[in-house]
């Protein structure tokens, strides 16, 4: 394993010394990206998905949260800009956070787990994935994981989110569309026809106009119509609550149950 990253790690660093510079503010050395990977200097938040009558958490999301030696927190989506730049790092990187997430994760009924396209696709093996093949052996009796997959407007990770919902619906493991209405995101039919769940971007929080809840009224009663349970997301306020449970929403998501957040290191 280290042998793989630290070849890996060798090729991204050859990359880096061909890019711009970034502000230091902002800066990720491949160096500290080894450091993280090769010490597992990565954690996981749980963030409680609500049911939005009753007020009970009905599952978690596991979201991957990383440090530097000093305990200093890393923003994720730095650690996942700069692995997108290597599919194996990136790879080895989700499964190993996935089994943390799976291992450490409270007991509830539902658990959602995010899971890039590029990594899916970097797990084939011939003999199917090694996430599927993840995901199905830690099945367990009262828990169903949920995938969450997003689709972006480069075609290429549409036809690879659609091979990888394709993959889970023939090992009977559920997904859950993630961040509808996202400024850079697209719903496919497929996507939204496959999906348990369908999750709603904060985005239709903010600026919320009475065209603008027309929209989201309209495209919940679709999900809804498609046999979908929903969930919004970016959930702050008890106004945002309020709305959620005028719509109809079947759960929210968000800081406003921040007294709920479980924080697991590696």
């Amino acid at each position: 394993m280290n042998a793989i990253l630290k070849e890996e790690f060798s090729a991204l660093e050859n990359a880096h010394r061909l890019t711009r510079p970034m502000p230091a503010a902002l800066a990720l050395h491949p160096h500290d990206l080894l450091d993280m990977l090769l010490n597992r200097r990565f954690g996981v938040e749980y963030q409680p998905v609500v049911d939005t009558l009753s007020g009970e958490t009905a599952g978690y999301e596991a979201l991957a949260r990383f440090h530097r030696a000093n305990g200093e927190a890393v923003p994720p989506n730095l650690v996942f800009e700069m692995l997108h730049e290597n599919p194996l790092l990136l790879f080895h990187t989700e499964l190993e956070a996935k089994k943390l997430q799976i291992l450490q994760a409270p007991k509830t009924e539902l658990l959602f787990l995010n899971l890039d396209p590029d990594s899916f696709h970097a797990g084939r093996t011939p003999g199917g994935n090694l996430f599927t093949e993840l995901f199905r052996s830690h099945r367990c009796p009262g828990r169903e994981i949920m995938i969450e997959v997003i689709e972006n407007l480069h075609i290429r990770d549409v036809e690879r989110t659609h091979a990888m919902i394709s993959d889970f619906k023939g090992a009977d493991i559920k997904v859950a569309t993630d961040d509808l209405g996202v400024s850079n995101g697209l719903v496919s039919f497929g996507s939204f026809c496959d999906s348990t769940f369908i999750k709603f971007d904060r985005a239709w929080l903010t600026n919320r106009g009475n065209r603008k809840l027309a929209v989201l009224e309209w495209f919940h009663g679709m999900a809804k119509a498609a046999g979908a349970r929903t969930v919004l997301e970016g959930v702050e306020t008890l106004g945002d609550l309020a709305l959620a449970h005028d719509i109809g929403f079947d759960c929210v998501q968000g800081y406003y149950f921040r007294d709920r957040f479980i924080s697991e290191t590696w």
